[in-house]
């Protein structure tokens, strides 16, 4: 008997991923700022690239780690469901706005924003019109992918916006600078590709659905 109650009782930490989910909400608004603060020359704390990087890299890491220890321990909620891609979305959302804010609105960089951003919007609404007929909608492995890729791209475009950070503005940008924001914007464009078509996914399936149950 005692051997049953404790293979049923919760994992002592399993508060944890639900507080590493909390704390990248935490983190986006310092990401963000140093992201503009680092391209205008800025040298305080969110300012310096070693600090933003860093920083940038924990958030990414605790997305994949909070997942982690829910599915390990046991501990998956509702509320960790629910906030999850919450937090994700607001990353992206931030960082792509600070980027277009960096590039004076680039229409290389803003027009694939607009679209990832507009996506992450339309897929939330199609989710609630799903759940009226009592249906789930997990992410799909494109998603995924898709939600990888944006980490990676806002990764090297933060890595870029670093690196001209400490090169004069008048100087040549080493190809190594160039090429970072290049492979930076594929990655974006790949991401936005991708938004777009796995949201048309989700809203025709939240469609058929609401259709289904009405």
């Amino acid at each position: 008997m005692s051997n049953a109650l404790t293979a049923d009782a919760p994992h002592p930490l399993g508060f944890l991923p639900n507080v590493l989910t909390i704390g990248r909400i935490l983190m986006i608004p310092f990401i963000v700022g140093g992201i503009v603060l680092l391209s205008s020359g800025e040298r305080t704390v969110l300012g310096r690239p070693t600090f933003l990087i860093t920083l940038f890299l924990v958030a990414a890491f605790t997305d994949f780690l909070d997942g982690f220890l829910a599915r390990r321990w046991k501990v998956v909620s509702d509320f960790g469901r629910m906030i999850d891609p919450i937090a994700d979305k607001l990353l992206v959302a931030g960082c792509l706005i600070a980027f277009c804010v960096v590039t004076q609105g680039d229409p290389l960089l803003m027009i694939p924003a607009l679209a990832i951003i507009g996506r992450d919007i339309l897929v939330s609404g199609a989710r609630e019109h799903a759940a009226l007929s009592g249906r789930v909608m997990p992410p799909t492995k494109l998603a995924k992918w898709k939600t990888a890729c944006e980490m990676l791209g806002i990764g090297v475009l933060i890595v870029w916006v670093a690196m001209r950070s400490v090169i004069p503005l008048d100087s040549m940008l080493p190809p190594v600078v160039e090429w970072s924001g290049i492979a930076g914007l594929i990655l974006i464009w790949i991401a936005a590709a991708l938004s777009v078509y796995t949201g048309a996914l989700y809203l025709r399936a939240a469609l058929a659905k609401v259709e289904a149950a009405s």
